[in-house]
């Protein structure tokens, strides 16, 4: 699989929309890996994870074709994660060809959808998007991909994704707190390739629905405590929030000794 992390980012970006925090303006004064779009990953340029009213944006930015993507599955329905408003697209004249998608997630990220458009353009949309609902712990197949929703610890409906193929398997794990008892019984004796975790509050999280550098750290251990990975899974921390004041530098500088990349956006990795 190669994966490519289009936004990294939590529901405010960096820099926040309208924020004048000391994070907000170094991250608008020195650019680059500070700038972070809200998160989304694309894996074979064909399976989209989330898709943020930034997607559109990202695909200008980093040479993205949306129109190859097959399958999209969402963690939950946020709106950081989940702009359905971008569905319209899907049918002519607005996508001249047509194209054609397969919709995955909970219950909840159904009724989102359903409730975005007037029953006409429900209609319309649903001749080119077939929306799936999925259940906890099910795994599901789709173009090659075997996709198993966790649960996460973060709202109603939300997942977080176990993605194989070709024997190579991924833990996209953003928008969660410390994994539930029932995901790390899931996971138990999986051999895990990548693993992308949250680290919305990086140095301390006021909330259980998000990680922190700690908990990512724990969460590494316990996985190869329980043979989830060894000595050769990638660990990747993302979905930063501005309220961590820390820049990417800084956190790659904490996360380095523990052996964690820090994502950016556009950041391209193959599993």
């Amino acid at each position: 699989m190669q994966v490519q992390y289009l936004g990294t980012g939590a529901s405010e970006g960096i820099p926040g929309v309208f924020c004048q925090c000391g994070m907000c303006m170094h991250a608008r004064l020195e650019g680059g890996k500070n700038l972070r779009r809200r998160s989304s990953m694309i894996v074979d340029k064909q399976l989209l994870i989330d898709m943020p009213a930034d997607l559109y944006s990202q695909s200008l930015a980093l040479k993205v074709d949306l129109s190859l993507v097959k399958n999209i599955i969402i963690t939950h329905g946020h709106t950081d994660h989940f702009y359905p408003g971008d569905l319209r697209n899907l049918p002519p004249p607005y996508a001249i060809t047509g194209t054609k998608v397969n919709l995955f997630g909970s219950r909840q990220v159904k009724e989102d959808f359903e409730r975005a458009f007037n029953s006409h353009d429900l209609r319309r949309i649903r001749e080119f998007c077939e929306f799936t609902e999925v259940s906890l712990f099910e795994p599901f197949q789709t173009d090659g991909y075997t996709i198993t929703p966790l649960k996460a610890r973060h709202c109603d409906g939300a997942f977080i994704y176990l993605v194989e193929s070709k024997g190579r398997f991924m833990l996209y794990g953003l928008d969660t707190g410390f994994f539930p008892e029932e995901t790390w019984d899931y996971l138990a004796g999986t051999t895990l390739h990548l693993v992308n975790l949250d680290c919305n509050n990086p140095t301390n999280s006021d909330t259980p629905n998000h990680m922190t550098i700690e908990d990512n750290i724990t969460v590494k251990r316990r996985m190869f405590q329980q043979k989830s990975a060894n000595n050769r899974t990638r660990y990747v921390a993302s979905h930063f929030s501005h309220n961590g004041s820390l820049n990417h530098a800084q956190i790659e500088e904490k996360m380095r000794l523990h052996g964690i990349t820090v994502a950016y956006d556009g950041l391209e990795l193959r599993v």
